[in-house]
This record gives structure tokens, sequence and C-alpha cells, in this order.
């Protein structure tokens, strides 16, 4: 699968990679400090061997973002589209769910940007994917697993200030 970053999701993503790498490093001293500690019998040590385990899962972990990261396609966004739902648009919802109805705004993120407190969609999530593509005025209907939910678009946005100067 082609992974589509932003130049803000390039960022986080090193930032990510580098906050591993500093992980990393704790533990390998950690390591080397247990492994000083109980000698010749290291191997019978279960905190030796759980960190050897968190070290081998990092090493690879970090392999694969700095992977994921060198095959990414970047997309900059220099204008965002206000007509048609795609990465990097900021569009407002009328959410109707099987329980309640609610109006929301998401901002459609590339890799490594998704963050549901600030509501940034990544744009291979579910929603995300059903939205990509509509316009304003028009719906999705899909299946959850609570049910089946309509998401309408109302609004779309430039910017996030734009979007807040029209909150409800």
């Amino acid at each position: 699968m082609e992974v589509k970053v932003t130049p803000t999701g390039v960022r986080l993503i090193q930032q990510n990679i580098e906050s591993l790498k500093s992980d990393l490093k704790y533990i390998r001293e950690e390591k080397n400090i247990a492994y000083t500690l109980c000698g010749d019998t290291w191997h019978d040590n279960p905190h030796f061997n759980k960190l050897e385990q968190d070290e081998k899962l990092l090493n690879k972990r970090i392999q694969e973002v700095e992977k994921i990261l060198a095959s990414a396609v970047q997309v900059e966004l220099d204008k965002r589209d206000t007509e048609t739902v795609q990465l990097g648009s900021i569009v407002r919802c009328f959410c109707e769910y099987p329980d309640f109805e609610e109006e929301e705004i998401y901002e459609i993120v590339g890799y490594g940007e998704s963050n549901l407190e600030e509501n940034k969609l990544f744009y291979d999530s579910p929603v995300a994917k059903n939205l990509i593509g509509l316009s304003v005025g028009q719906e999705a209907s899909f299946e959850t697993p609570g049910g089946r939910t309509v998401y309408r678009i109302i609004e779309m946005y430039s910017d996030w200030e734009e979007a807040k100067s029209k909150q409800v």
C-alpha cells in the first residue's frame, strides 16, 4: 500500500523515530547494567531477558517506521480543496449514529498525523475512506460495530481558523 504523508506528517514521524531511538538507548543502558550485575548468569535473569526482548522489538519498530518514511509519497497541501473531500480537507459533518446525532469537524490527514482528540482522521481510516470524494450536501452511509452510520458533509473550510470561527 502506498503511504501518503504531508510535511507535518514527515516532521511527526521523524520525531517519533527520535523518541523510539531515545527509548532504545535507555533500554540498552539498562541492559548493560543488568548484564554487569548478573555476570555469567545473565541468561537466567528475567529482567535482562525482558530488556533484550524490548530491545529487539524497538529495533524492529524503528526499522519499520524508517522504511515507511523512506517509501512514503509526500503530498504538499499548498491550498486545501473546498469542493471535494480529499487528503488535507477540513469538513463539517452531520453525523447520524444509531443512538444519537452530532456535528463534528474533521481534518483528513496523512500517515503519522491522526489524532482523534484533535479530530484528525487518517485518510485510510473507515470514516475518512467514506468521506473522500464527497462534496458539500453529499452523504456516506456505512456499517460500524454500533450499527449503520450516516455522515453528511455540511461545509468545507480552507483552514482551521475559518472552521473555528464558524463553529456554532
